[in-house]
């Protein structure tokens, strides 16, 4: 429905824009909701929510213009036609998404979970909706005209404004701003949130360094061809950041209630069920990468299965290195996070380099596993020598969440019989 070209022009908005929302996790998420859990009065978390709310803007502003300005470079520099036009309409949902953004935060430092599924149902929703109608109507009926990449772009930016309302809905009874700005709470949100936001940075520059050195040292088809392995990975990864979520607000609260104990069993539950999950994903994606890869993006693109079977070990590593940061950034030593994610990220530049230029496409995929592997020994010694976590309770954990989901589904089958 969409020609290859086109979808590497999307895949690299994507990897780009990608970083900017996140920068928001980094910048504005995580001293927010870490200041707010923490938070003794009521006082205190409005000084943080309108000093999140300060912060938040200026970040929008700044990058709004820094994208503005490259977009036109980035565009010649990928050979990339309509990319500029789609970074102008991603300002306008950069600007929307800070009240959306805001109100999702604020729901997760309350642990209400359930506000923030329809409010990302909201955001995400509609364009997918649109899609998939489009699919039926030109691939299925073939009649109509396909979707161009603006129209998707408008749509994401319609969905974005619709998910401020629904955000809204669910907090219309809780303050979500206060009219006095503390400027010290400003700097003490910035002060933990630039190590944060360097993590953040770090980690998106890592995690996209193999779709960048693609589009520049072979094209963006390289990067179409690459992309299937990419995002079917990154679908496995659901699981890392709904867990992530999840925990993130309890980390200091199990530290003080259970001490180095505490973390272990948050750390060791948190990667063990991610695992759980995980694999019995894993395992038949590998075994049946060809088939897949047929089925979902069609034999044109069945060069990426090999990629796909590499991209696969390091997504189990994921969880490992994703919860680590978590337990970091939870417990106020954002530094240690920081600068093993920028010693990773200039390994991964350099293995990219090496490992395109002697196997091509693939090569991406062999030097981020390495550098990932890399970043894992380094995090599990961390752990084990600073809390006396060990890596190797998560083993037998994961086992332990297949009985008791097991058990779980018995005692239904039984009950109902």
């Amino acid at each position: 429905m969409i020609p290859k070209g086109d979808i590497g022009v999307w895949s690299l908005f994507i990897s780009v824009t990608t970083i900017l929302e996140l920068l928001r996790n980094g910048f504005i998420r995580n001293p927010m909701i870490t200041h707010l859990v923490s938070a003794e009065s009521e006082e205190e978390r409005g000084r943080v929510i309108t000093a999140s709310w300060v912060l938040h803007i200026i970040l929008v502003l700044f990058t709004s213009l820094v994208l503005f300005v490259i977009a036109v470079p980035l565009t010649q520099f990928w050979d990339a036609p309509q990319l500029d036009v789609l970074f102008y309409i991603y300002i306008l949902r950069g600007l929307a998404l800070i009240p959306s953004l805001q109100f999702e935060y604020l729901q997760q430092s309350l642990v209400n979970f359930r506000a923030i599924f329809w409010g990302n149902v909201a955001k995400l929703a509609p364009t997918g909706i649109y899609i998939f109608v489009k699919y039926v109507q030109v691939g299925i009926f073939e009649t109509g005209v396909a979707p161009t990449l603006y129209d998707i772009a408008v749509a994401q930016l319609l969905s974005a404004v619709f998910s401020i309302f629904v955000g809204y809905f669910f907090l219309r009874n809780t303050r979500v701003i206060y009219p006095k700005v503390d400027w010290r709470s400003v700097g003490m949100l910035s002060g933990f949130g630039k190590f944060t936001l360097g993590t953040t940075i770090s980690s998106m520059v890592i995690k996209n360094t193999d779709s960048w050195m693609i589009g520049r040292m072979i094209s963006p088809e390289g990067v179409a061809s690459y992309n299937p392995a990419l995002r079917i990975s990154n679908l496995i990864e659901v699981p890392t950041l709904a867990v992530a979520s999840v925990v993130f607000p309890q980390v200091n609260r199990k530290m003080q209630q259970g001490g180095k104990a505490g973390l272990e069993d948050v750390y060791v539950k948190s990667v063990s069920v991610i695992l759980a999950m995980m694999l019995p994903v894993v395992i038949p994606l590998y075994v049946f990468s060809d088939f897949i890869i047929k089925l979902i993006f069609t034999s044109a693109y069945l060069e990426a299965s090999p990629i796909l079977r590499v991209t696969l070990f390091f997504t189990l590593l994921i969880p490992f290195n994703r919860q680590f940061g978590t337990l970091m950034d939870a417990l106020k030593r954002p530094k240690i996070n920081f600068y093993l994610l920028v010693m990773m990220g200039v390994l991964n530049v350099v293995m990219n380099f090496l490992f395109i230029r002697a196997y091509g496409t693939i090569g991406a995929a062999y030097g981020t596993l390495l550098a990932y592997v890399v970043i894992f020994i380094l995090n599990q010694v961390i752990l084990f020598r600073m809390f006396d976590i060990s890596t190797l309770k998560v083993i037998p954990a994961i086992w332990d969440w297949y009985r008791t989901g097991f058990t779980m589904v018995k005692k239904r089958i039984f009950k109902s019989a």
